[in-house]
């Protein structure tokens, strides 16, 4: 069956190329966008079953105000000494003006006079999140919230940062974004020199990173559809999962292939005979 595919394939390779292009584009362009399917909470991969997902979704329902993501606005003098009164005085109103400012995705900003350090160096404001690590309106709190805080602390001696689980997860998700884009690049430069080493033509070097390229997108695509067809969300980790699966397989059999062709053409086959009868045992 694959001999009989492979021979069809060789026999008209520029409408089996159209094809697959216009296929290509199609779902590149009209495909929802995969990022508004992406989660990093943890919670979404669980069947509502599990004792944790249960209980959360009670706490989530009865006490929506305490149930969410938290985090620690903390506040410090920039040269790293103890608080004036009027720095404390500046640092615990930050509260109330975070609150004030209504951040959608934050519930509650507090603080008080026991959220001083017993060394009067740092003021740790409370703020809670109206949803999980990893939700959309989580994530985007997360930013306007240190942007807000940076911004009312702007003509003081004093500095801020926001920690806790929604913004170790921002900060991580932003982290692994850097990697993927680094984890990608390298990649790419790996295949086009191991492809123009072994094959010493800038043509097969360039051709499949750009075929897999777009095999990519169209994968990427297609996954979005399918997540907004049977609404279900994937892990932000799945691009780069994506660029090594498709990278590599794609090189292995780009390789496979061209090596094999080669030897057909040595053992003296036509160059469409050459081809065809190996695509059938590897593809198989």
């Amino acid at each position: 069956m694959f001999a009989a595919l492979a021979h069809v394939v060789v026999g008209h390779p520029w409408r089996v190329v159209g094809v697959w292009i216009v296929a290509a584009l199609a779902i590149i362009l009209f495909s929802p966008n995969l990022s508004d399917h992406t989660t990093g909470n943890q919670q979404d991969f669980l069947p509502s079953s599990f004792e944790s997902v249960t209980a959360q979704n009670i706490g989530e329902s009865e006490f929506p105000a305490t149930a969410g993501a938290t985090g620690t606005l903390v506040v410090s003098r920039r040269d790293g000494g103890a608080l004036t009164p009027t720095d404390q005085q500046t640092a615990l109103g930050l509260a109330t003006t975070l609150q004030n400012d209504n951040i959608a995705g934050v519930g509650a900003v507090s603080a008080g006079p026991q959220s001083v350090s017993p060394d009067d160096k740092v003021v740790a404001i409370q703020v809670a999140f109206t949803g999980q690590p990893g939700e959309p309106q989580v994530n985007d709190a997360v930013p306007a919230v240190r942007e807000a805080a940076s911004s009312a602390l702007q003509n003081t001696d004093l500095t801020s940062g926001l920690t806790g689980n929604a913004a170790i997860l921002v900060d991580s998700n932003t982290a692994y974004d850097d990697a993927e884009r680094i984890i990608s690049i390298a990649t790419v430069i790996v295949i086009l020199a191991t492809l123009g080493i072994l094959f010493r033509s800038p043509l097969i070097a360039v051709l499949p990173v750009f075929v897999i390229g777009v095999v990519f997108l169209a994968v990427r695509g297609a996954t979005a559809w399918a997540t907004q067809i049977f609404d279900f969300e994937v892990s932000t980790t799945l691009d780069a999962i994506l660029v090594v699966v498709l990278f590599g397989v794609g090189t292995d059999y780009t390789v496979f292939l061209l090596f094999r062709y080669r030897e057909q053409m040595r053992a003296g086959a036509d160059r469409l005979d050459g081809l065809a009868p190996r695509r059938g045992p590897s593809a198989a």
